[in-house]
């Protein structure tokens, strides 16, 4: 795990004044690099005491070596000069999606990947636990997968969780979509699974949470919190691109291909057949 990674995942058990320290690095690593710790800590309205304390928690002598760590976790020399060029809102957009890409995929593992791949098959049944935003997610996963014959639920309100977590088996796989890792409902329900059995699979955006650390297999993508533009963030996104690549992987399966056409010719069909009795 990177040094930047390592931060990011301490985030939500800091005390408050040190996590405004730790959301503006993780917003804007390569600017902090620039920085003194008085600029850090202006910018950040905490006292240069803090940034001291939150350097040593992260196992660093002084904001000087943080720096250095931060340096190298991000390939960027600490003396880059900070240069601001503004650009048109369609190239600010771009640079937001194709920096949440490039950066989850580089946490994608194709292995786990895989062994996902593998679970999913072999299940007799995939529950997909998510609420809010990642509730919407949960019902377009399970949409696609149902569309290749594959037995699965979504699951988005936490007292169907809960039920249908009591009933499992080694047979069940559950997959867990959370941003944080740290949806309390999400957390129980999965716990109370795997307890009776089940395989948990976890896709977050937080390496180190409550989720992740129960969970057989993470598949960790970039949390769009840390990305510093609240008018763009989509909190779903690298979620969303984790489960393209899964969905496609299972694509490459001849009989799931095949029950995936036979569906949307199914759905084609019908609405010819609409149109033509109008």
């Amino acid at each position: 795990m990177s040094f930047l990674s390592h931060l990011e995942n301490s985030i939500p058990t800091l005390p408050s004044q040190e996590r405004k320290v730790a959301m503006l690095i993780a917003q804007e690593p390569k600017r902090v690099q620039t920085l003194s710790i008085s600029e850090l800590a202006k910018l950040a309205h905490v006292s240069n005491a803090t940034i001291t304390r939150f350097s040593k928690r992260l196992n660093c002598k002084n904001f000087a070596e943080l720096k250095l760590n931060l340096a190298s976790s991000t390939n960027v020399a600490p003396s880059e000069p900070k240069v601001k060029v503004k650009k048109e809102t369609p190239h600010r957009v771009y640079d937001f999606y194709n920096r949440v890409l490039k950066e989850t995929s580089q946490k994608l593992d194709i292995n786990q990947l895989k062994k996902i791949v593998k679970l999913i098959k072999i299940s007799s049944r995939v529950y997909i636990f998510g609420i809010g935003s990642s509730g919407y997610t949960a019902q377009e996963m399970s949409q696609r997968m149902l569309r290749m014959g594959i037995s699965t639920f979504p699951m988005t309100e936490s007292s169907i969780m809960y039920m249908t977590s009591s009933i499992m088996d080694s047979n069940d796989l559950i997959l867990a979509i959370s941003s944080t890792g740290n949806t309390t409902e999400i957390v129980n329900a999965a716990k109370l699974g795997k307890k009776r059995g089940a395989m948990v699979v976890a896709i977050t955006g937080i390496e180190d949470s409550p989720l992740a650390k129960l969970s057989d297999i993470v598949v960790a993508v970039r949390n769009t919190d840390f990305i510093n533009d609240a008018r763009f963030i989509n909190s779903q996104f690298s979620i969303m691109y984790a489960i393209d690549v899964i969905t496609t992987m299972l694509l490459d399966d001849p009989k799931y291909r095949e029950h995936m056409t036979q569906t949307i010719d199914t759905i084609l069909n019908r609405k010819i057949g609409k149109n033509n009795k109008r």
